[in-house]
């Protein structure tokens, strides 16, 4: 089919992404997360340490970072304190609520909806004004970093700098930071993490990414392995930004003529998984590589479909005005929309108060007027990748979506792996989501190329 492998070499049964530093050694691509509790007291100090493995050296291409916001809180309604579930309206929400966001809390999904799905109007007073949580718009948040190889006793700044400065924006919406040089992290070495706090009243997690590859097998010529992956060859180690893609590339890939290749076709492998909308809950899938040839991923992308977001107000269809303050919750469909969290749409608040407060509008524009908070920007959760033909992992523990792949709705690059994953024919590929907040079907796709016969 082509070539065989040769020491050094930019020609493999792989194609020309294969590692070329390293001769008959096996490469992934693999992450390593530091996570931080972050408390909202400007100028705490939090730390946290990434241990690098036994098995062999870590080699960090590039950085990403998302914060997990603790967005809700506790919701005072206002007079409903010997109302059932059932008598509780939008007007016993104070208005910021209705224009930020509220939502019923998931935990109380139990005794709130009854055996046919539909809310509980019966739910003791007590209770019913207690589990209704406020969900406040995402924070900007920033803080100032510094990073420690305690193996080489190297500080990667000359002090803590700005995240904003260094990282770009905590939404998302960037390419993932590339390292000038990659950068070598011994066995058994540790990675020192410090944050310093610089965003008041703002707590959550925050989760910083090392994404790189690890280099096993080297372990009896680790010397000659490590000065053949610090030589500067500018061919394989100068980073060119491409701006088409938003990706970094070799200089040597950036010069290179894309060619066609005889017995090897673009393929997307794709794993779909149904998120429930409950923190905290695990969904897996696996997808089985084809049987004709292996597999090899060059890059990731995800999305969340979903579906219809739209709301309906059950029993209103006599054609007049409804004051929308008088709606009680119970009449809003679907329910799940009600743990989703449901706010009024920020282009219409005009149209929903007037000077005393909630106006009357037409029934047909009634339920219009709200939106569901099930938005694909807002969808997070945690993954983990398993190669089941080696048995071995791709990350040291769950990676946090921003962290890792960057925004939902697509207004990023595509996650590029820093060193091609070969996967074997027949093995397969298994996908584990453990879900923060999002409801709907979410696909993760592994884009790359099958080798046919």
């Amino acid at each position: 089919m082509s070539t065989p492998v040769q020491a050094n070499g930019h020609r493999t049964p792989f194609g020309n992404e294969q590692n070329r530093d390293l001769p008959w050694v096996k490469v992934i691509p693999y992450d390593h997360v530091a996570e931080f509790p972050i408390t909202g007291e400007v100028g705490t100090v939090v730390q946290d340490v990434i241990n690098v493995s036994a098995e062999g050296v870590f080699v960090a291409v590039s950085i990403g970072y998302g914060f997990e916001d603790d967005r809700v809180e506790d919701l005072e309604l206002i007079n409903s304190g010997d109302k059932t579930l059932g008598n509780i309206t939008l007007n016993d929400f104070p208005p910021d609520a209705l224009i930020e966001g509220f939502r019923i809390n998931p935990r109380y999904e139990a005794v709130a909806v009854r055996n046919n799905g539909a809310l509980d109007p019966e739910l003791a007073p007590g209770l019913a004004a207690s589990i209704f949580q406020r969900i406040k718009p995402a924070s900007d948040f920033s803080f100032l970093l510094s990073i420690v190889d305690s193996a080489s006793g190297r500080e990667l700044q000359n002090k803590p700098i700005h995240s904003v400065a260094t990282l770009g924006g905590a939404n998302g919406r960037r390419p993932f930071k590339a390292l000038s040089q990659p950068m070598v992290f011994m066995p058994r070495s540790t990675i020192r993490f410090q944050v310093e706090e610089s965003t008041r009243s703002v707590r959550g997690r925050l989760f910083i990414t090392l994404q790189g590859y690890k280099v096993l097998g080297i372990s009896g010529n680790l010397d000659d392995g490590i000065r053949r992956l610090v030589e500067m060859d500018p061919l394989t180690k100068i980073p060119v930004y491409d701006y088409a893609s938003g990706n970094f590339r070799t200089l040597g890939e950036a010069m290179e003529r894309h060619l066609p290749t005889r017995g090897v076709v673009p393929f997307d492998y794709v794993s779909s998984l149904e998120l429930t909308g409950k923190p905290g809950n695990i969904v897996e899938d696996e997808i089985a590589i084809n049987v004709d040839g292996g597999y090899v991923a060059l890059a990731m992308g995800y999305s969340l479909d979903p579906r219809d977001t739209r709301l309906e107000l059950e029993g209103q269809s006599s054609g007049g005005r409804v004051s929308l303050g008088s709606i009680p919750l119970t009449k809003i469909r679907p329910v799940e929309a009600l743990f989703d969290g449901i706010r009024i749409e920020p282009n219409k608040l005009q149209l929903a108060f007037n000077a005393v407060g909630l106006a009357s509008v037409p029934e047909s524009t009634a339920a219009r007027i709200f939106q569901r908070l099930n938005l694909p920007t807002d969808v997070r959760f945690l993954y983990s990748i398993l190669d089941a033909g080696t048995g071995r992992e791709l990350q040291n523990q769950p990676v946090h979506n921003i962290a890792g792949l960057g925004i939902a709705n697509g207004d990023r690059p595509f996650r590029a792996l820093p060193r091609p994953m070969m996967f074997l024919p027949r093995s397969t590929i298994r996908v584990q989501v453990r879900e923060i907040s999002g409801r709907g079907r979410l696909f993760i796709v592994f884009q790359g190329y099958k080798m046919l016969g």
